[in-house]
């Protein structure tokens, strides 16, 4: 399934507040969609969040639908420097 990695500018400010908002959008991630990790810049209120899903735009609706904000998502591909090698 595609990876994209959709990047958040959120007013959260604590490790607590965004636990807090994780708990209230897991049961919102459509079926056939998945939130595999977010790295978190509290000092800068960003935050970077993989997924995969069926496609860019149907991400992008989905944070729409559950009016969930994003500045941009970026279709990307992983590549895991420890084995040295590109990864589906």
């Amino acid at each position: 399934m595609p990876r994209f990695v959709a990047e958040h500018t959120l007013p959260l400010s604590t490790e607590a507040e965004f636990l807090k908002m994780a708990k209230e959008m897991r049961p919102k991630v459509p079926k056939g969609y998945s939130w595999k990790l977010t790295y978190c810049d509290f000092n800068n209120h960003k935050f970077f969040c993989e997924w995969q899903a069926p496609s860019k735009e149907g991400l992008a609706e989905a944070f729409k639908a559950n009016t969930f904000p994003f500045d941009v998502i970026h279709p990307v591909i992983l590549f895991n420097a420890g084995k040295m090698r590109f990864e589906d």
